[in-house]
C-alpha cells in the first residue's frame, strides 16, 4: 500500500509539473500545483486500490459461497449407499457429455 501511495504521488507530481511547464507558468506556481497534484494523485490511487481490494474480497467470498452451495447440493442429492459410503454423483441435468476428439484421418496411400 505504501508503494502504491508513493507511486500515485509521484505520478500526480510529474503530471502537474509537466502540465505547468508546457503551459509556461512561473516556477513557484508549477511547484505549488505539482505538490497539490502529488497529494491528489496519492489519495486517488489509495482510494482506487481500496475499491479494487474490496472487489477482490467480494469475488472471493462469492466464489467460496458458490462452492459451499454446490458441495451442499451434491451432498443432498447423493444419499449414502447401503454400505454407508457415498454414491458417485450423477452429472447435472442438461449437461452434455464430453466425447473424445476424432482421430485424424490417415493419409491415402497409393
Amino acid at each position: 500500500m505504501k508503494s502504491l501511495f508513493l507511486a500515485g504521488g509521484f505520478a500526480g507530481f510529474t503530471l502537474c509539473a509537466l502540465a505547468g511547464l508546457l503551459a509556461g507558468r512561473a516556477p513557484d506556481l508549477i511547484l505549488r500545483d505539482a505538490a497539490i497534484g502529488c497529494l491528489a494523485g496519492a489519495l486517488l490511487v489509495r482510494w482506487f486500490w481500496r475499491v479494487l481490494q474490496g472487489g477482490f474480497q467480494d469475488t472471493l467470498k462469492a466464489r467460496r459461497q458458490a462452492a459451499e452451495d454446490a458441495a451442499a447440493a451434491a451432498q443432498q442429492n447423493n444419499p449414502p449407499a447401503k454400505n454407508g459410503q457415498l454414491q458417485k454423483a450423477a452429472p447435472p441435468a442438461g449437461s452434455a457429455t464430453r466425447t473424445p476428439p476424432l482421430a485424424s484421418p490417415k493419409p491415402a496411400t497409393r
